[in-house]
Protein backbone atom coordinates (compact mmCIF):
# COMPACT_ATOMS: atom_id res chain seq x y z
CA UNK A 1 0.00 0.00 0.00
CA UNK A 2 2.88 2.37 1.03
CA UNK A 3 4.49 1.71 -2.58
CA UNK A 4 1.32 2.47 -4.28
CA UNK A 5 0.71 6.18 -2.17
CA UNK A 6 4.53 7.05 -2.90
CA UNK A 7 3.91 5.93 -6.68
CA UNK A 8 0.69 7.60 -7.05
CA UNK A 9 2.50 10.70 -5.40
CA UNK A 10 5.32 10.85 -7.68
CA UNK A 11 2.79 10.59 -10.99
CA UNK A 12 0.70 13.57 -9.63
CA UNK A 13 3.73 15.60 -9.22
CA UNK A 14 5.54 14.72 -12.54
CA UNK A 15 2.19 15.45 -14.43
CA UNK A 16 1.67 19.06 -12.85
CA UNK A 17 5.30 19.76 -13.61
CA UNK A 18 5.02 18.40 -16.90
CA UNK A 19 1.82 20.40 -17.03
CA UNK A 20 3.69 23.79 -15.59
CA UNK A 21 6.49 23.64 -18.32
CA UNK A 22 3.73 22.92 -21.44
CA UNK A 23 2.92 26.19 -23.41
CA UNK A 24 -0.25 27.59 -22.30
CA UNK A 25 -2.63 28.69 -24.78
CA UNK A 26 -3.24 32.52 -25.48
CA UNK A 27 -6.83 33.36 -25.36
CA UNK A 28 -8.29 34.25 -28.52
CA UNK A 29 -7.08 37.97 -29.54
CA UNK A 30 -9.62 40.64 -29.90
CA UNK A 31 -9.86 41.62 -33.57
CA UNK A 32 -8.11 44.56 -34.37
CA UNK A 33 -9.56 47.96 -34.37
CA UNK A 34 -9.57 49.63 -38.00
CA UNK A 35 -10.73 53.17 -37.50
CA UNK A 36 -11.34 53.57 -40.73
CA UNK A 37 -13.62 50.98 -40.93
CA UNK A 38 -15.55 52.05 -38.17
CA UNK A 39 -16.19 55.31 -39.02
CA UNK A 40 -17.49 54.37 -42.41
CA UNK A 41 -19.54 51.99 -40.26
CA UNK A 42 -21.14 54.86 -38.69
CA UNK A 43 -21.79 56.86 -42.02
CA UNK A 44 -23.04 54.23 -43.53
CA UNK A 45 -25.80 53.79 -41.00
CA UNK A 46 -26.23 57.38 -40.23
CA UNK A 47 -27.43 57.35 -43.82
CA UNK A 48 -29.51 54.85 -43.60
CA UNK A 49 -31.93 56.39 -41.11
CA UNK A 50 -33.78 57.79 -44.01
CA UNK A 51 -34.07 54.22 -45.72
CA UNK A 52 -38.24 53.47 -44.40
CA UNK A 53 -41.19 54.45 -46.11
CA UNK A 54 -44.68 55.67 -44.87
CA UNK A 55 -47.08 53.39 -45.95
CA UNK A 56 -50.22 54.16 -48.78
CA UNK A 57 -52.60 54.02 -45.16
CA UNK A 58 -50.26 56.57 -43.66
CA UNK A 59 -48.19 54.77 -41.32
CA UNK A 60 -44.41 54.14 -40.61
CA UNK A 61 -43.46 51.39 -42.29
CA UNK A 62 -41.59 48.49 -39.72
CA UNK A 63 -37.90 49.34 -41.70
CA UNK A 64 -38.21 52.84 -39.28
CA UNK A 65 -37.61 50.54 -36.01
CA UNK A 66 -35.00 48.51 -37.68
CA UNK A 67 -32.70 51.47 -38.86
CA UNK A 68 -33.33 53.23 -36.16
CA UNK A 69 -32.16 50.06 -33.80
CA UNK A 70 -29.07 49.31 -36.42
CA UNK A 71 -27.84 52.91 -35.70
CA UNK A 72 -28.29 52.40 -31.53
CA UNK A 73 -25.92 48.78 -31.62
CA UNK A 74 -23.01 51.22 -31.88
CA UNK A 75 -23.88 53.05 -28.59
CA UNK A 76 -23.23 52.24 -24.93
CA UNK A 77 -26.11 52.47 -22.47
CA UNK A 78 -24.10 55.19 -20.51
CA UNK A 79 -22.98 57.40 -23.86
CA UNK A 80 -22.74 61.12 -23.83
CA UNK A 81 -23.83 62.75 -27.16
CA UNK A 82 -22.97 66.29 -27.71
CA UNK A 83 -24.92 67.21 -31.00
CA UNK A 84 -25.94 69.76 -33.53
CA UNK A 85 -29.67 71.52 -32.51
CA UNK A 86 -33.04 70.20 -34.48
CA UNK A 87 -34.68 73.75 -33.20
CA UNK A 88 -34.23 76.62 -35.20
CA UNK A 89 -34.36 78.75 -32.26
CA UNK A 90 -31.87 77.15 -30.26
CA UNK A 91 -28.14 78.08 -30.19
CA UNK A 92 -25.63 76.01 -29.59
CA UNK A 93 -25.08 72.41 -29.68
CA UNK A 94 -27.54 69.76 -27.67
CA UNK A 95 -26.26 67.85 -24.71
CA UNK A 96 -28.10 64.07 -24.31
CA UNK A 97 -26.96 61.36 -21.31
CA UNK A 98 -27.94 57.55 -22.18
CA UNK A 99 -28.69 55.75 -25.02
CA UNK A 100 -32.59 56.40 -24.24
CA UNK A 101 -31.90 60.25 -25.18
CA UNK A 102 -29.53 59.18 -28.24
CA UNK A 103 -31.99 57.19 -29.06
CA UNK A 104 -34.56 60.25 -29.48
CA UNK A 105 -32.20 62.20 -31.49
CA UNK A 106 -31.66 59.11 -34.06
CA UNK A 107 -35.48 58.97 -34.27
CA UNK A 108 -36.00 61.96 -34.94
CA UNK A 109 -33.21 62.59 -37.89
CA UNK A 110 -34.84 59.30 -39.31
CA UNK A 111 -38.40 60.78 -38.89
CA UNK A 112 -37.48 64.27 -40.59
CA UNK A 113 -35.10 64.28 -42.79
CA UNK A 114 -34.77 62.09 -46.11
CA UNK A 115 -32.12 61.81 -48.96
CA UNK A 116 -29.20 61.74 -45.92
CA UNK A 117 -25.81 61.95 -47.54
CA UNK A 118 -23.35 62.33 -45.25
CA UNK A 119 -19.54 61.73 -46.68
CA UNK A 120 -16.25 61.24 -44.87
CA UNK A 121 -14.05 64.07 -46.62
CA UNK A 122 -11.30 63.53 -48.67
CA UNK A 123 -7.90 65.13 -48.72
CA UNK A 124 -5.66 65.19 -51.82
CA UNK A 125 -2.11 64.91 -50.78
CA UNK A 126 1.27 66.94 -51.28
CA UNK A 127 1.57 65.73 -55.05
CA UNK A 128 -2.28 66.56 -55.39
CA UNK A 129 -3.53 63.16 -56.44
CA UNK A 130 -7.32 63.73 -57.52
CA UNK A 131 -9.39 60.99 -55.90
CA UNK A 132 -8.13 61.77 -52.29
CA UNK A 133 -7.69 59.43 -49.13
CA UNK A 134 -10.57 59.45 -46.31
CA UNK A 135 -8.71 60.82 -43.05
CA UNK A 136 -9.45 58.90 -39.77
CA UNK A 137 -7.24 60.17 -36.85
CA UNK A 138 -7.46 57.58 -33.69
CA UNK A 139 -5.46 58.06 -30.61
CA UNK A 140 -5.64 55.65 -27.60
CA UNK A 141 -7.49 57.04 -24.56
CA UNK A 142 -5.84 57.66 -21.10
CA UNK A 143 -8.51 55.76 -19.43
CA UNK A 144 -8.84 52.64 -21.81
CA UNK A 145 -10.34 52.63 -25.14
CA UNK A 146 -9.81 54.61 -28.75
CA UNK A 147 -11.26 58.11 -29.70
CA UNK A 148 -11.53 58.82 -33.37
CA UNK A 149 -12.01 61.98 -34.99
CA UNK A 150 -13.07 62.81 -39.02
CA UNK A 151 -14.51 65.30 -41.52
CA UNK A 152 -17.54 65.10 -43.16
CA UNK A 153 -19.91 66.49 -45.22
CA UNK A 154 -23.40 66.68 -44.17
CA UNK A 155 -26.37 66.81 -46.79
CA UNK A 156 -29.77 66.22 -46.55
CA UNK A 157 -33.74 67.39 -46.97
CA UNK A 158 -36.15 68.33 -44.29
CA UNK A 159 -39.25 65.26 -45.14
CA UNK A 160 -41.88 68.39 -44.90
CA UNK A 161 -40.89 69.97 -47.48
CA UNK A 162 -37.40 68.95 -49.01
CA UNK A 163 -35.57 71.97 -48.65
CA UNK A 164 -32.23 70.89 -48.86
CA UNK A 165 -29.33 71.68 -46.52
CA UNK A 166 -25.38 70.89 -46.44
CA UNK A 167 -22.85 71.79 -43.72
CA UNK A 168 -19.13 70.57 -43.65
CA UNK A 169 -18.76 68.71 -40.20
CA UNK A 170 -16.64 67.17 -37.56
CA UNK A 171 -17.51 63.67 -35.59
CA UNK A 172 -15.43 62.23 -32.84
CA UNK A 173 -16.22 58.71 -31.35
CA UNK A 174 -14.64 57.52 -28.18
CA UNK A 175 -14.89 54.12 -28.19
CA UNK A 176 -14.48 52.19 -24.88
CA UNK A 177 -13.23 48.83 -24.17
CA UNK A 178 -16.20 47.28 -24.93
CA UNK A 179 -16.20 48.28 -28.49
CA UNK A 180 -19.11 50.52 -27.87
CA UNK A 181 -19.81 54.30 -28.53
CA UNK A 182 -19.43 56.45 -24.80
CA UNK A 183 -19.00 59.77 -26.33
CA UNK A 184 -19.86 60.91 -29.41
CA UNK A 185 -19.63 65.10 -30.77
CA UNK A 186 -20.91 65.88 -34.25
CA UNK A 187 -20.26 69.20 -35.76
CA UNK A 188 -22.17 70.92 -37.83
CA UNK A 189 -20.97 74.57 -37.54
CA UNK A 190 -22.13 76.30 -40.87
CA UNK A 191 -25.19 74.72 -42.22
CA UNK A 192 -26.69 76.50 -45.51
CA UNK A 193 -29.51 75.71 -47.74
CA UNK A 194 -29.18 74.64 -50.87
CA UNK A 195 -31.28 76.42 -53.91
CA UNK A 196 -30.94 76.49 -57.51
CA UNK A 197 -29.47 78.67 -59.30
Amino acid sequence: MRKFIVLALIMLFGASAFQAQAPQQAPPAKPAFEPLKVAEDWVKRLNALDDWYITVDGKESPELKQVVDSMMELYAPDVLAEVPPHDPDQMGPVMLRGSANVRKWVERIATTRVRLLYLNKRQTGERGEFEGERLVYSTPLPWGGVGIAFQVLATYSLREDRRRFTAPGIVILQFGEDGKIHRLRLFEPELTQVVPL
